[in-house]
């Protein structure tokens, strides 16, 4: 058998659960769990034999932006399961906060996990570090219902936190501030410096010692090249390695990052960025590239031989998108309906059988620049994220999917999930 598939018989005396791993009979307790919830602990008799049509199904949540507990973090976990979806992607540093805590970088604590309350003008501050303890209870917690996490840690761009704490990691030398607002700067780490390789060989070594499982997302999304540009250090290290550009040194510093990935025994992950200004050095052919803006991104990673996890923000895979076009509905820069994220195929039919073959599966992201509560986390999320699990684990006509939409309301009511409710 496959290893998340499961066959679930229920008769009038037993329920018989039947898998080759522990994680195929989690599946089918989860199915059986589901059962019970929806039919009152009245289970139906019936047979089913069931796995999943891709082996990426995940949700990833912005604990930079706006930091959830870990609390609500398990609870999503908990939900994410109940519609087996095994992938967490954890999205810890940007450049409104760092969450992620390192022995011997202090400034990481008292500075870049801090930043100005947006809200007020009293000197309040928002954010904190998680400690290792709440990193390593989350991580238990969704292993029990293996879910495998995946931290990120943002690099070269969306660094400003970071820089914030330790301004010589910067091209200028500061001073830098962690963002109080939304957008992409052009403080960037520093790619001629031989101080920020060596913070980020140490950060991917105490991060691959705190996560246990084999990925680390490396970020790699929206980096301005205007400072390295203008950086005798960053020209010293084009002269040092022969490129012709500026654009180029991020293609050097993502293999310089996955190195460091490699040495630490885990898998590197990047934004679909990874792929440009590669003409000189190229990527390592492990990079599993994460597409984003459309599926162009993935098309092109495939192309090149990487294996490729689809999430466009343009096929409904954004969550912090509204669901309607609508000035009172909340959400941010998009509209993702419930007809587009039922509709979604990370495999669409005019796909190659080639690139079909590298792309691993998909998830649904929340950005969480405007996401400020847990209720508010769960109605952008929910019922979105259970759609797309579904098609997920096994494609389904978009329609009939749709008609799933009460059921899957029904649900969100009683585990005490704040839901969308419209179409």
């Amino acid at each position: 058998m496959q290893q998340e598939a499961y066959i679930l018989t229920i008769s009038k005396v037993q329920i018989v659960i039947k898998a080759s791993t522990d994680e195929g009979a989690f599946r089918g307790l989860s199915t059986v769990r589901k059962l019970a919830l929806l039919s009152g602990n009245q289970l139906p008799c019936c047979k089913v034999e069931d796995q999943p049509e891709f082996v990426w199904r995940g949700f990833m949540i912005d604990c930079s932006r706006h930091q959830f507990t870990p609390k609500f973090l398990k609870k999503l976990i908990d939900v994410a399961s109940l519609f087996h979806l095994n992938r967490f992607h954890w999205h810890l540093t940007d450049d409104q906060g760092w969450r992620i805590p390192l022995d011997g970088w202090p400034k990481l604590e008292s500075i870049a996990s801090k930043r100005k309350e947006l809200n007020y003008s009293d000197g309040r501050t928002y954010g904190r570090l998680y400690s290792k303890e709440e990193i390593l209870d989350v991580q238990e917690y969704a292993h029990k219902r293996h879910i495998v996490v995946v931290p990120e840690i943002e690099t070269p761009g969306h660094a400003s936190a970071l820089l914030a704490a330790y301004p010589e990691f910067g091209c200028t030398g500061g001073p830098y501030e962690t963002q109080d607002r939304w957008g992409i700067f052009e403080e960037v780490m520093c790619a001629g410096s031989d101080e920020v390789i060596d913070f980020l060989s140490d950060a991917i070594s105490q991060i691959a010692e705190l996560f246990s499982d084999p990925y680390i997302h490396i970020g790699g999304d929206e980096c301005p090249h205007t400072a390295w540009e203008e950086c005798p250090r960053c020209q010293a290290r084009m002269k040092q390695q022969g490129l012709t550009d500026a654009r180029f040194l991020q293609s050097w510093m993502t293999s310089k990052v996955c190195e460091m990935v490699h040495k630490a025994g885990k898998r590197p992950i990047g934004w679909d960025e990874v792929l440009e200004g590669t003409e000189q050095l190229g990527l390592p052919k492990d990079l599993i590239v994460m597409s984003w803006r459309g599926l162009e991104g993935g098309l092109e990673a495939s192309r090149r031989g990487h294996e490729v996890i689809m999430c466009p923000n343009t096929a409904g895979c954004y969550f912090d998108y509204k669901h309607q076009d609508s000035e009172e509905e909340m959400g941010n820069l998009g509209v993702s309906t419930l007809r587009q994220v039922a509709g979604f195929s990370c495999t669409p039919d005019s796909m190659d059988a080639q690139t079909r073959a590298n792309v691993l599966g998909s998830q649904g992201n929340l950005w969480t620049e405007k996401v400020t509560t847990s209720r508010q986390a769960e109605y952008l999320l929910f019922p979105r994220l259970m759609l797309l699990a579904q098609q997920l684990w096994k494609k389904e006509d978009a329609e009939k999917l749709l008609q799933k939409r009460p059921i899957l309301i029904k649900l969100c009511d009683m585990l005490d999930i704040a839901c969308y409710r419209g179409e």
